[in-house]
């Protein structure tokens, strides 16, 4: 599908791909630029942070708490 960019770099996305992907507006759109491509994706924060949290796990727990945690933002170590 070819599309041109309006006077104020706008780009319509048409309405059987609105539908299709349930955008409206406001939605939040995640744009990627992959080798020679731009790449538009609805961006779902949930996802989002499912991806964040899973590769979190990956990592070995520190074991400190919270209290730790602000005595080392203060620079008060024991």
């Amino acid at each position: 599908m070819i599309k041109r960019i309006s006077k104020g770099y706008q780009l319509t996305i048409p309405a059987d791909i609105r539908k299709q992907f349930d955008l409206k507006i406001g939605t939040p759109i995640d744009i990627e630029i992959k080798k020679e491509e731009i790449v538009l994706k609805p961006f779902d924060a949930k996802k989002e942070m499912e991806k964040l949290f899973k590769e979190a796990d990956k990592f070995p727990r520190h074991g400190l708490s919270p209290e730790d945690l602000e005595k080392m933002e203060e620079g008060v170590y024991e």
